[in-house]
């Protein structure tokens, strides 16, 4: 892979390009040379750093063997354009983004043999249940670093927010459905003594005659103060 964006990015190109037409090369190249790869595996630090100083190169150094200054820091070059940047892509957040994009469409799309096939070989009980052990491939490794964790707290769970629709998707405790907060760690007490843990909207509650009732249950029973977090979230999410 750096081979090949070494070689679309060649000393001669840059020499004949302005410097609007060596940032345009860079772009299209980082976008179709190595796309598959980054798209399907995790790139190792080092292939990544060699792709940017590749870049940077040709952008400030016009393709020359030689260093030259660079008048503005990479990071800032990478921004978007909207933020001063020329909307060059970072090499590694590219990568995690594509990876990322594994879970997205596992959170989705309804149905898939490619998602029938890691919800049974990973025992998954929900598309936001996932976990990486040692016995989960390198890829699942890869993928499972590349947005966060399973469990929520990753960078790629806290950009996203939910719609509760059914009620079969939406896990109650662990995923961020009121208000893009979950109700785990706003009532963190009431979830360690909850029984619904890990169950979706629709398994806590059911539609009645004067409309939707809760049905939470409990390992014991509540104490006054905790019953007092329970009228607060039962008002939080009526």
């Amino acid at each position: 892979m750096v081979d090949k964006v070494k070689a679309r990015l060649c000393a001669w190109k840059g020499k004949c390009l302005s410097l609007a037409g060596r940032v345009c090369l860079v772009k299209s190249v980082l976008t179709s040379v190595p796309l598959f790869y980054l798209s399907l595996f995790k790139a190792p630090v080092s292939v990544c750093k060699k792709i940017s100083s590749i870049q940077r190169r040709f952008v400030w150094a016009w393709g020359a063997k030689n260093k030259r200054i660079s008048w503005v820091s990479w990071g800032n070059v990478c921004k978007p354009k909207e933020e001063g940047g020329l909307g060059v892509k970072d090499v590694r957040m590219f990568n995690c983004a594509l990876l990322a994009k594994w879970k997205w469409r596992m959170l989705s799309e309804e149905k898939g043999k490619w998602k029938e096939i890691l919800v049974s070989k990973y025992n998954m009980e929900g598309v936001g249940s996932e976990v990486s052990s040692n016995y989960s491939s390198w890829w699942w490794k890869d993928l499972y670093r590349a947005y966060g964790e399973g469990d929520g707290d990753g960078w790629f769970h806290k950009s996203i927010g939910w719609n509760v629709g059914a009620g079969d998707k939406v896990r109650f405790w662990e995923d961020a459905w009121v208000e893009n907060y979950k109700l785990k760690t706003l009532f963190p007490r009431l979830y360690s003594v909850s029984l619904d843990q890990s169950k979706v909207v629709g398994e806590v509650g059911s539609w009645e005659d004067v409309g939707w009732s809760w049905r939470l249950s409990w390992r014991r029973s509540r104490f006054a103060w905790e019953s007092v977090m329970e009228e607060d979230l039962l008002n939080l999410i009526i």
